[in-house]
């Protein structure tokens, strides 16, 4: 029995023009489930008041084109599920139907997906770090739409649970810093974690980029498979210039056979937002083999975690995001904090303002900042 995995999807533009090489084509088609993170709600019809953040969207032809080339699971826990609302969330949801999972209700958002194939029984459980709407992180409120939360206490027991259910359970978290090609080291801490409480392996996405891959206890963990592709502008003619790595993907075949689990790692490339082939450069192969041995060589992995510091972490105002596209560093953060407090004495509410919020609730970027600080500290 085969899976195949790929990272974020999104196609603003319709996915008409779109291709995918026959070689990629027949490779997802030989396996049984074919497994997507579907990043980006369709847009309802319906206007929601301006935020300081675009609203994305997918065009409606997107489903049909995934299921067209052979996936047949959509991820929903993604941090932009819900930007365009709950009927965005909706209308996503009806039109992929019960190949979705990862998003609902509180008891559907926690729940594991199975699907039975040639008598296994497989079970997947996506998580999204905290987004502006739509994650449940609040341990006393439930209510609404939403995803499950990836360092919500629950997982490791719904991991725990699902075992006694499943012969293999997989976890899709979305999570890390965009455009950094290393996991943080809570994030390694906390996927290895999955592992321990029962996963059989541990497939990640969020970055756009990929990150490497490693063995913990003889099962696989993809610290972020990049894009399959990502378009969120209005045409197809839109280069993301400033983001190394943007056009590659990394895919995986996971395959069960005798009780035993191995995988393969397939290069793929978007060119020019309107194909999707096969990448067997030798650039993409040595990228690989580089991103991996930060994961196993400790020495290479602190060095390459100082550079990124440098430049994202205590750099001029403290940046600690790339700022040509998330521009929340230490000078938006205490605007926020002293906003927050006159709001407080005026006696206003400020609870629609979720920037504070997710800025501490994502740990990768809490876990990256902290660095930062200590290492500022150690200068002084």
């Amino acid at each position: 029995m085969k899976i195949f995995f790929a990272g974020d999807f999104c196609s603003k533009p319709s996915a008409s023009k779109i291709t995918v090489s026959e070689e990629l084509k027949e490779i997802i088609n030989s396996c049984d489930l074919k497994v997507i993170n579907f990043e980006v709600p369709l847009k309802p019809d319906i206007t929601l008041p301006p935020q300081g953040r675009e609203r994305f969207f997918q065009n409606d032809d997107v489903p049909d084109f995934l299921r067209s080339i052979g996936f047949n699971l959509f991820q929903l826990a993604n941090n932009h599920a819900f930007d365009w609302g709950e009927e965005g969330f909706k209308k996503t949801k009806a039109a992929l139907g019960d190949a979705s999972f990862g998003a609902g209700t509180y008891e559907e958002a926690y729940k594991v997906k199975v699907v039975e194939v040639n008598g296994m029984k497989i079970g997947f459980m996506a998580l999204s770090f905290a987004a502006y709407t739509g994650v449940f992180d609040d341990v006393t409120n439930h209510k609404g739409l939403g995803c499950a939360y990836v360092n919500d206490l629950k997982v490791n027991h719904v991991i725990l649970d699902a075992k006694k259910q499943v012969d293999y359970l997989f976890i899709l978290p979305h999570e890390g810093i965009e455009y950094v090609d290393v996991p943080m080291p809570d994030t390694i801490a906390k996927y290895r974690d999955f592992i321990d409480f029962g996963a059989d392996g541990v497939i990640a996405a969020h970055p756009h980029c990929p990150q490497g891959w490693e063995s913990y206890k003889g099962k696989p963990i993809f610290y972020s498979l990049g894009n399959f592709l990502f378009n969120s502008k209005e045409g197809y003619d839109y280069r993301a210039w400033n983001r190394p790595h943007w056009y590659e993907g990394r895919c995986v075949i996971l395959t069960i056979e005798s009780g035993e689990l191995h995988w393969e790692v397939i290069n793929t490339r978007n060119r020019d937002n309107l194909a999707i082939e096969l990448d067997k450069s030798e650039e993409s192969v040595s990228h690989n083999r580089t991103i991996c041995e930060y994961l196993v060589d400790e020495k290479k992995y602190w060095k390459y975690f100082k550079e990124i510091g440098e430049k994202f972490g205590y750099g001029k105002e403290m940046r600690f995001i790339d700022t040509s596209f998330h521009q929340q560093h230490l000078w938006e953060s205490t605007k926020i904090l002293v906003r927050c407090w006159f709001n407080r004495v005026l006696k206003k509410k400020y609870s629609k303002d979720q920037s504070l919020v997710r800025l501490f609730k994502h740990d990768a970027r809490r876990s990256l900042l902290t660095w930062a600080m200590i290492k500022i500290n150690e200068k002084q």
